[in-house]
């Protein structure tokens, strides 16, 4: 289909979605299994995705140009303002790598968002929106450096996509259409009006036609000179302008952009029935939740994972618990705090599995409350073999409420706690040059002759680990497709002292139950960002969450 007709088409399909109820149990899905597969949080960045591999590009390639399209379809979410983490499985080496490239602390960086310079106290206001709460980003620096690496196609050429839809324009979607009329801080940022909403004040209605000249300008360059000369001839200083022109303006100077470095870690790998789940080390901690929910539950299932039994979604929510006290007792970015790895291990699990009782044990947490639905999840698998699983972010929607040329920055620095207290050791304590912990959760699963089976990951915040395990569970358990998986019912216990159920579905329903067990229960709704893929004999299918704009294609 040509560009024109296609732009035509979607925003007819888009128009025609705005006033649509919320998304039933029907994913995007790849059913018919096919020899390479491509997840995403949109249709044009899916299509991004396999042009490249329609030109015989690999995974890498593909996600470059998928991210692209996100910041630019997706903005609220991720971008190259942001900081993103990967797994990658090379079929020709048959390794498996990861790829660090999360926002880091400003070197001129206090001891938390609410200390300034001199030591007096801040209000709250400045950890989550504004100049202060923008951290490094490492978007870009981590894709050039996988590219580096296992790039098949020129660094250029994976841009065109992105800068086409940036000039000609794209059909405004109906869940960033109600994102605009639902969030106060795009209406109170200059850019962002200009950007996304009308010249009476309004956001641009679903099906109406964005253009974002300034972004295509910016990636235009970044195509033609690579990030590191971009960074260095002007983007480094506009980045740092733009977040010391807002609401307490950051400490960060644009050295803290050139010197940032993404970086290769060793994953860390668990067993869960006869699969091994690979994961994000830190200071990811998404994945040492997943792998503690997996081994726990193993561990107290007696060898049946069903979440319509509320004695399951019990244990299920207390192993949730128990993953998020741990990483806050001892997670933090490797180059400052020694992490045990003990955590990750299954006899370490089962002991903590004992711990459970039929009764709920409410923990504090540090959690706020809320559903949430920031970041984007993208999921790739080439014709060789080689597969990518990619969660990306600017944290909270539409980050710090900033924007410098086209793009929006992060607000990653509300991921460092509250200073600690005397004698208080906190390990992902805000310190210069540090990075956060997160919960985002890229996951590669293989089987027991060391192939890969399923891979996938989440959008959604605090609650990510959960949505991964519960759809690892019943893909690798129960045996169920990543279309079904994905549609079923979710849960939580990610806020402080709650658990949450997705209202409206069949684990909703377990609501009196499970209060009768000592939960303290809501139901809300929880929209996550699934998206997976699994192979079987004959190639690849895969699902994208039904609950936002998800899509999901093959070749």
């Amino acid at each position: 289909m040509r560009r024109p007709a296609l732009l035509a088409f979607l925003a007819l399909l888009i128009g025609s979605c705005a006033h649509a109820p919320p998304p039933g149990p029907s994913p995007a899905t790849q059913a018919t299994p096919t020899a390479s597969i491509v997840q995403t949080a949109h249709p044009l960045a899916t299509q991004a995705a396999l042009k490249m591999l329609d030109a015989g590009g690999g995974a890498i390639d593909a996600a470059i140009a998928a991210q692209m399209v996100l910041g630019l379809v997706e903005p609220q979410s991720s971008g190259i303002g942001g900081g993103s983490i990967a797994l990658y499985w090379d079929a020709r080496s048959r390794k498996l790598t990861s790829f660090d490239g999360l926002a880091t602390a400003p070197s001129r960086a206090t001891p938390a968002l609410d200390i300034d310079v001199d030591g007096s106290q801040l209000d709250k206001q400045a950890a989550l929106r504004g100049g202060r709460s923008v951290g490094v980003p490492g978007t870009l620096a981590v894709l050039r450096l996988a590219h580096s690496r296992f790039g098949r196609l020129p660094w250029r050429d994976l841009f065109a996509p992105a800068i086409a839809l940036a000039e000609d324009g794209f059909p405004v979607p109906a869940y960033l259409h109600a994102l605009l009329e639902r969030e106060s801080v795009p209406r109170a940022s200059a850019d962002m009006r200009r950007v996304f909403f009308s010249a009476d004040g309004k956001p641009l209605a679903a099906g109406t036609m964005l253009r974002n000249p300034d972004y295509a300008r910016t990636l235009r360059r970044i195509a033609d000179v690579g990030p590191e000369r971009w960074l260095a001839e002007g983007g480094a200083a506009a980045f740092v302008a733009a977040a010391q022109g807002g609401y307490r303006p950051s400490l960060m100077v644009a050295q803290d952009l050139l010197d940032y470095r993404a970086l290769e870690r060793e994953p860390i790998c668990g067993v869960f029935l006869v699969y091994t789940v690979c994961v994000m080390a830190p200071p990811a901690h998404g994945g040492q939740i997943v792998l503690q929910i997996l081994q726990i539950a193993e561990a107290r299932a007696g060898g049946r994972f069903d979440f319509s039994d509320p004695a399951f979604v019990h244990v299920f929510a207390e192993a949730s618990k128990i993953g998020q006290a741990d990483r806050r007792r001892y997670v933090g970015d490797p180059a400052f705090v020694a992490v045990p790895r003990e955590i990750y291990s299954v006899d370490y699990a089962r002991r903590r599995a004992a711990e459970i009782r039929d009764v709920a044990e409410q923990r504090a947490s540090a959690a706020r409350a809320g559903a949430e639905e920031m970041t984007s999840q993208l999921t790739i698998a080439d014709r060789d073999g080689s597969v990518l699983t990619f969660t990306t972010t600017i944290n909270l929607n539409f980050g710090a409420g900033l924007m410098a040329d086209g793009y929006v920055l992060n607000n990653a620095m509300n991921l460092f706690p509250p200073a600690p207290l005397p004698g208080e050791t906190i390990p992902n304590r805000l310190e210069p040059r540090k990075r956060p912990t997160t919960g985002m959760a890229p996951v590669i699963v293989l089987d027991a002759g060391g192939n890969v089976v399923a891979a996938g990951g989440s959008a959604g915040g605090g609650p990510i680990p959960d949505y991964v395990a519960q759809v690892l569970v019943e893909m690798l358990a129960n045996g169920r497709t990543p279309a079904t998986a994905l549609a079923r019912g979710h849960l939580t216990s990610f806020p402080r002292g709650k658990l949450q159920l997705e209202k409206d579905t069949e684990i909703g329903a377990l609501a009196p139950a499970l209060r009768a067990r000592g939960h303290v229960v809501e139901e809300v709704r929880l929209l996550s960002g699934l998206g997976f893929i699994r192979r079987e004999a004959a190639g690849w299918i895969g699902a994208a969450d039904p609950r936002r704009d998800g899509d999901v294609a093959g070749r």
